[in-house]
Order: structure tokens, then sequence, then C-alpha cells
């Protein structure tokens, strides 16, 4: 799952889904001068992690994904998923604007590189973009920059459309499977 998904399935404590949409920017357990609702957060990512990455319809949305993506498809499944999530999303515009806010009254709190990516998900608002196909597609290009160039992520949009109706079956199961466990 990507920002969108988790910062869904965080409580509504601004720390804790914060915490929850940096994860992936504190490694190991170097939690030292971090809020402890962050930690809490940190925490929750790595279960949502682990709970997605074992989840056997996760398993087949990237075997789908994999000849062509290879070590890069459960990039794109989370890609994916935070479509399927944000398309489906009826109030989206306003989660996309509470977590904004709540990054900017909470930067301090976050690690810096975090703070940088978080300058680029406003300006591009990815949280509403993921809900467009040319929106993925643009996210897609982003992040591709990011990874430097190792794979054209953005090929994988035309997979989805391809595709879109097995992936919204598989995607609806992971959804709600993944909101029965961590549901606040």
């Amino acid at each position: 799952m990507n920002f969108l998904a988790h910062s869904i399935l965080s409580p509504k404590d601004p720390l804790v889904m914060l915490g929850n949409l940096c994860g992936d920017f504190i490694k190991g357990s170097k939690f030292e001068g971090l809020n402890t609702s962050v930690v809490k957060g940190v925490r929750l990512h790595r279960s949502i992690d682990s709970f997605t990455d074992s989840h056997q319809l996760i398993k087949e949305a990237k075997g789908i994904v994999r000849p062509q993506f290879k070590l890069f498809s459960g990039v794109v499944i989370d890609m994916f998923l935070d479509h399927f999530i944000a398309r489906n999303h009826s109030t989206l515009k306003r989660h996309a604007q509470y977590v904004y806010d709540s990054a900017h009254a909470n930067s301090t709190n976050l690690p810096d590189s975090f703070n940088n990516l978080l300058f680029y998900m406003e300006k591009y608002n990815w949280l509403e973009a993921y809900a467009e196909v040319e929106g993925l597609h643009r996210i897609m290009l982003q992040m591709r920059k990011r990874i430097g160039d190792k794979s054209p992520l953005e090929e994988s949009v035309d997979i989805l459309i391809q595709k879109e109706d097995e992936f919204n079956l598989l995607f609806t199961q992971i959804w709600r499977d993944a909101q029965q466990k961590f549901s606040f």
C-alpha cells in the first residue's frame, strides 16, 4: 500500500497518521528524537506492510506485473491499490487536505527527507491525483525519476487499463481485509 492507503488506515491522531506515512523513511529502530505518536505510526506502517506483503491476493496481483516490472512490481501494485482506493473514496478531497494540513502543522516532528517528499506530494496533489489514470501516470513518472530511471513505471498504467476488472476484484478483497484488520 502507498501513501493514501496508509493515511486512511490510521487512527484520527495526526501524528500517528504522519508516522504511518513516513514509515519507509525511518530505518530500523532509529526512533530517538521522534515523538511517541510518530513512532506508533511507524510501527503501524510496518504492520500494514507486513500484512499486505504476506496477503495471497497481493502476491497474485504482483504476479501479473512481475514479468515486466520485476523488483518494482511491489511499487506498481502499491500505486495501483491507491488508485483503486482514491476512485472509491467519497471524501478524498477532504482527506487529502487533512493529510496536508497535518503535515504542515507537524513538520518539525518528521524526518527532513519525508518533509521534502511531502512538498512534492502536496504540490502535485498526489493523494487526489491517484483517482485518475492520468494522475497515476504522472505520479509513476515522478517515481521513476526518484528511483533513478531503473524501470519505466509509467508503462504499468497500460496493464492497469487492460486488466482493470481483474485488479478491481483483487483490490476490493484486499482493501476489505485491510480495513477489517486495521479499523480504528
